[in-house]
Parts: C-alpha cells; structure tokens; sequence
C-alpha cells in the first residue's frame, strides 16, 4: 500500500516506527491569552526559554512565542533524536488553518533523514477559512480532494486533525463532514481532534461512521487520554472499530477551561487495559507536540519521550516488549492499509 509523504511515495512496509500525531511548524496564536498575573505575563511577553518552561504548566497559552513552533533547528533536533532511536515516521496532522507549511515539513523530512506525512483540512472553528462557511459540503470535500492530486509541491497523506471543540459547533459539524466526503474519495487516514475530557465520541462516530459511511477502520480518534479513567466508555467506541488514539503522552498542562493532562502512570494504566480487554490492534500513541515548550531545547520532551521512556513504562508494567513495539509499528502501519482499501 502507498502512503504519500511529502518526499514522496513510500510502501506502507517502510514506515517503520511512526509518531501518528505531532506538529513540526504551526501556530496556534489564536489560543493566546495574557496571564492575569502581571510578573509572570512581563515574563511571558518575550520568547520563552527552558527556564520558563514551569511557568507555562498551569497554562501553555500564556505566551504568545510559545503558541508558534518555528524554530528549525529545535525541532530538527528532535527530529534527529527520534530517528538515533528508531523513529522513523512522523504525520503532521496541522491544517492549513494553524500554520501548515508543506516546503517546511519537506525540508525537514529532506534535512533530518525521517519521513513526513502531512495532514490536511480544518481545525476548530476558530481556526477556520471563510470557505467554510461559505461554500457547501460537497465544494469543501472537492477542495480537499484537490490536494491530493496537486502538482503544486508536497501533497497531504492523511485528513486531519478535524477539529471538534468542546462546543462541537455547526461549522465543526460541517467541516466534518465534508472531510468523510473526501476520505471515501482518497481513502487515506481520517484523524479527529475530540475535546478529550467531553465524551463526544459516540455523537462524532454516529455522523462518521452512520451517516457518512467512512470505514471505522480508516478512522483515528484523538486525545484519548484523559478519558483514560473511563474504561467503559473507551471499550465502547473501541467496539465500532475505530482507532483509539494516546497522544498527549508526557505533557506537564493544564488546559483553561478543559483539564489536567493526564500523567504518564494514568496513560499507560489506561493503554494496559485496553491491550488486555483486546483492543491492542486499534491503539496509537504519540505526544501532540504543538507547543514550543514541548521541544526539548525549550524545556520539553521532545519527540523520543514515546518510543523510549513511554514504551519503557509500558513494559514495566507486564506488557510484552513485543507488543508494545506493535503499537507504534504494525497499528500504524495497518492503519494506513486499512484506509487505503477504500
């Protein structure tokens, strides 16, 4: 199966270990607000550095410079470090909406010898082009499907994330409809942004799957994590078939008006019981590295945290090393031939 990377095609064989969900350029600006606290906003006014990474735990929107990543040489670091340990595949699910930029990602991918899948469509709704609402559902999806087929420098590989805010508004719910439109025309991944402390999987589920007929199988729910503590409700949407994607793996924020991220204890707990009520084939992990202060060089984690200190946790605590490599290999992987069915 071919999967496009904006090198290029590659055999779905040659994917290798893949982070199914990160950000290598974008910005996130429009989820900018000044800290209420005067000291720690003249602070924050300026760009960030590893010794401000603390004061950004309680809200990462606090600073402007920290809603952008565009520091190249940042993130090339970890591009680097990811591959000294394996990696191998990054999807870059960052719409145009906040900040894609296709010759960006292909001089990263060129640069750091890792391969890069892009991503495409629309976000929250704050993010939204005009087009949205202005043009129907079926001109949306044609757009979309459009780039696929674009001569005009690297192409998307996958659809997403397709934003659904804790709202989940008409333009969101337009949005995503015109997107299933477009996988069943170019029958790639479909990634949904979910507001994961809301339970709105079934209510997204029930217009992807049951009205707009995309296969479950192409289909990745995102920000699972901190619904980790709800068992029966992962287990549920596991049941339609979907894949149920971890992707907040180490991240210290709390999100205003959302939650706390879940700690990495909470996450790999909640991926154990899932390998063990036989979800294993449907899991992903990955880190949603969208801030600046998640790139090692600003204070974070970077993108090796996953496949080395994550899976390390996963096998502490009695998962087969085997199994857990199957988790960012083969689920990806399978992922994309799935989809690719049609």
């Amino acid at each position: 199966m071919i999967v496009r990377t904006v090198t290029g095609p590659v055999d779905s064989s040659e994917l290798g270990l893949v982070l199914p969900h990160e950000h290598l350029h974008n910005d996130a600006s429009v989820a900018y607000s000044e800290s209420p606290d005067p000291t720690v906003a003249q602070i924050l006014s300026g760009p960030i550095s590893a010794s401000d990474a603390w004061l950004l735990h309680d809200n990462p929107y606090h600073s402007a410079d920290n809603c952008r990543i565009d520091d190249a040489a940042a993130v090339l670091a970890d591009l680097k470090t990811f591959a000294d340990h394996g990696g191998t595949t990054v999807v870059d699910l960052t719409p145009p909406g906040i900040g894609r930029r296709p010759e960006i990602l292909e001089r990263y991918s060129r640069d750091s010898g890792v391969r890069v899948v892009m991503g495409s469509g629309w976000y929250l709704e704050a993010t939204h082009p005009a087009e949205v609402d202005s043009l129907s559902i079926d001109q949306l999806a044609s757009g979309l499907v459009a780039e696929f087929s674009s001569n005009n420098g690297p192409r998307p590989g996958v659809i997403g994330e397709i934003g659904v805010s804790p709202s989940f508004t008409a333009a969101e719910k337009k949005a995503l409809r015109a997107a299933c439109v477009a996988q069943r025309e170019v029958a790639v991944p479909l990634f949904v942004h979910l507001p994961g402390w809301q339970r709105r999987g079934h209510e997204v589920l029930d217009i992807v799957l049951e009205e707009m007929g995309v296969d479950p199988s192409a289909v990745v729910l995102c920000h699972m994590d901190p619904s980790g503590n709800d068992p029966d409700y992962q287990c549920a949407l596991g049941d339609r078939g979907v894949y149920l994607e971890f992707d907040m793996i180490g991240m210290p924020f709390e999100f205003p008006g959302e939650g706390q991220s879940p700690s990495p204890a909470d996450t790999a707990f909640a991926v154990a019981g899932l390998i063990g009520g036989g979800y294993r084939r449907q899991l992903l992990l990955s880190h949603d590295l969208f801030l600046k202060s998640m790139l090692r060089t600003f204070g974070g984690n970077g993108l090796a945290y996953v496949p080395v200190s994550f899976a390390a946790r996963l096998v502490r605590s009695g998962i087969d090393p085997q199994h857990v490599s199957s988790l960012m290999r083969d689920n990806p992987r399978s992922l994309f031939e799935s989809a690719g069915k049609g």
